[in-house]
């Protein structure tokens, strides 16, 4: 445990010397780089810089700034904490990034993250032809509200509906619509998938929902045992809501619809439970095959 004395006879001084403090420790204690950084140099940036509210674009500038006493205890105390404790870094910041989208989250809910993001960068082109024409969007499985807001942005015309199961999910989601200010266009609804959605159809469904296989679930790094399980496992293939969005979201898409589900890598698991069905599995900069899309007639 770093102690009062320890912090004001420790010879860091400047930004440059408590991230290199900083992946020393991430490294000795071995954490799990999996919540928005690809290393341990960019986790400990990401904490440093973020922690001492500094914008990613001006590090340069202060890279040799020295800290404060007072800066260097909360920031030794949240080193601590990351590397040994394996709390995530956006949980002990309560801030996560996404397509350069700075979103609120805590341990209510899960982390953002979402290959579904960057497709949403482009309008979910070519199979939206025209994002002005799209005026329904479901974000089902919403967690922290992130996907439903950079659709209302990428769809400018359309009303959101950001559903989770999570009343904890929601009030974080609450706080996320409103510093986007996006009240007037999304409306949070607490339902189990579709239950509460009625008649509802939609020109868009996306979700990111949980899909960790059983077997994953058991061997989680420690890091993941921080977010809420409710977020994160779905039986022992993780298909469980993905079975369920297959079976219902037909009912909720216009003619014209389309459904995109992130399912992380369980293309296989998918394409053995609906042999017949066309996915088509969408690209992103690094991964393949982690989103698929379907449209209303491609549903079974």
């Amino acid at each position: 445990m770093i102690t009062d004395h320890d912090v004001y006879q420790c010879r860091l001084q400047t930004i440059r010397d408590v991230i290199r403090y900083a992946m020393t420790q991430f490294e000795i204690n071995n954490i799990f780089c999996g919540h928005g950084c690809a290393d341990t140099y960019e986790e400990a940036y990401f904490l440093v810089l973020r922690s001492l509210r500094l914008n990613f674009e001006d590090s340069d500038r202060f890279w040799d700034a020295r800290v404060s006493n007072a800066e260097l205890k909360m920031l030794l105390d949240r080193i601590e904490k990351r590397a040994v404790e394996k709390i995530p870094t956006p949980y002990l910041l309560q801030e996560a990034w996404l397509t350069e989208h700075p979103f609120y989250c805590d341990e209510r809910v899960i982390i953002p993250r979402s290959y579904i993001a960057e497709l949403l960068k482009d309008e979910l082109a070519p199979w939206v032809s025209n994002a002005d024409n799209v005026t329904r969007v479901l974000d089902l499985c919403t967690g922290s509200g992130c996907l439903g807001i950079l659709a209302a942005e990428v769809f400018p015309n359309a009303k959101v509906d950001c559903v989770d199961i999570s009343q904890d999910a929601l009030d974080v989601a609450k706080i996320n619509v409103e510093r986007y200010g996006m009240q007037d266009r999304i409306e949070l609804i607490k339902s189990d998938l579709f239950n509460e959605l009625g008649d509802r159809q939609y020109d868009v469904i996306i979700s990111n929902p949980p899909y960790v296989t059983q077997e994953a679930m058991d061997n989680l790094p420690a890091e993941y045992r921080h977010e809420p399980a409710l977020a994160l496992g779905a039986g022992d293939d993780g298909l469980d809501i993905v079975r369920r969005l297959m079976t219902d979201a037909k009912a909720h898409l216009t003619n014209k619809g389309v459904m995109v589900v992130e399912v992380g890598d369980g293309k296989d698991a998918c394409e053995a439970a609906y042999p017949k069905v066309p996915f088509t599995w969408l690209a992103t900069e690094n991964e393949d095959a982690m989103v698929y899309l379907l449209r209303k007639d491609e549903l079974p």
